[in-house]
């Protein structure tokens, strides 16, 4: 599960989304973000733009210029984990966040089940670009959203999909 994460991270880091924040998303981060348990995490764009610098230094690497290009277009990510249970969010709450998500016309693309531990991937955008993108874990006892903001080109995730092998 932890390597499903590490790669989740890692192409995560590589999208990009400009899209207004999900309503949804907005009041479960100002109910939690100031409880003494929650762990918040921000990056701003400035940050993204240092890796697409980065990045951008050889100009040969096919790689680095995905990387560089999706890098530049992030606009902010932001992490908050909360406990289960002892913060007063359940499993239930998580079923009833997904399916506000699905009214904001958010679409599961992908699901993935380890165990207790559930990753929820989901997407606002078209076949051609992925905007405002969500990943929500719930762990026995933690969960957490993590929210992607910038336009992720399809074309570079297809890239990073097909070459992520060579990041093992």
């Amino acid at each position: 599960m932890k390597q499903l994460a590490v790669t989740a991270v890692a192409l995560i880091f590589s999208v990009s989304f400009t899209i207004a924040q999900s309503k949804t998303v907005q009041k479960f981060h100002d109910k939690y973000k100031d409880n003494e348990d929650a762990k918040v995490v921000s990056l701003n764009h400035g940050l993204f733009e240092l890796l697409a610098s980065v990045a951008s230094f050889d100009e040969d690497d096919e790689d680095a210029k995905v990387i560089a290009r999706i890098a530049d277009n992030i606009t902010s990510m932001d992490l908050l984990a909360i406990p289960l249970y002892k913060s007063g969010f359940n499993n239930n709450d998580i079923v009833d966040m997904r399916s506000a998500l699905k009214k904001e016309n958010y679409e599961e693309m992908m699901t993935v089940r380890d165990g207790s531990d559930h990753v929820y991937f989901l997407t606002q955008g078209n076949q051609n670009e992925v905007k405002n993108m969500l990943v929500l874990i719930s762990g026995d006892d933690e969960f957490m959203v993590m929210n992607i903001n910038g336009t992720l080109n399809m074309k570079d995730l297809a890239y990073l999909a097909k070459n992520r092998e060579k990041w093992d």
